[in-house]
């Protein structure tokens, strides 16, 4: 028995350090009129990383960045069902949650894996509506002032501020008109 539970221990960390499939995600888009599906890890990020600054873009010290957004024509194309795996998997990183909002048929969640000095070392996000969802998960270390900076990859502009001053990105886009 002792030993069983050594070996038990043992494993925690191994099953702690797999990686989500995020494919498994894209039978969600066999129902959507409109997906867009970005998997960077490997070779194709550091492709990316050249795009955003060279060796010492954002992308520098990330493992992987994976965005999935379906929208649907019609509410019930896809089950509340099929994001658990994807939250189980957040979950098991044991991440802070730091915004958490649900309103009637709108879900919204945002969770970081804070680090000394300003950096972070993931960053995942959820929006769920009737008729459209989006995933972001970006893995890896990566500072505060970065992040902004990937919104050319379709991740959603946030808007942070960097010890008091808007980000680059921020300054440069334009508000939008009404007509």
């Amino acid at each position: 028995m002792k030993t069983t539970l050594i070996l038990i221990i043992g494993m925690i960390p191994a099953f702690a350090q797999q990686s989500f499939d995020f494919k498994s995600l894209d039978k969600l888009g066999t129902n959507a009129t409109e997906s867009t599906n970005i998997t960077l890890e490997g070779d194709t990020l550091k492709l990316a990383a050249s795009f955003l600054g060279g060796d010492q873009g954002p992308l520098k010290n990330l493992k992987g960045v994976y965005v999935r957004s379906f929208e649907f024509a019609k509410v019930g194309q896809y089950k509340e069902a099929d994001l658990a795996p994807v939250r189980a998997y957040i979950k098991s990183l044991q991440w802070t949650k730091i915004i958490d909002v649900k309103e009637a048929d709108e879900t919204s969640e945002i969770y970081l894996h804070p680090l000394p000095e300003n950096k972070l070392g993931g960053l995942a996000i959820l929006a769920v509506e009737p008729k459209e969802i989006t995933i972001v998960f970006i893995d890896g270390t990566m500072n505060m002032s970065d992040l902004a900076k990937l919104n050319g990859l379709g991740i959603p502009n946030m808007m942070l501020d960097h010890d008091g001053k808007k980000s680059d990105t921020a300054k440069s886009e334009t508000p939008r008109k009404d007509k």
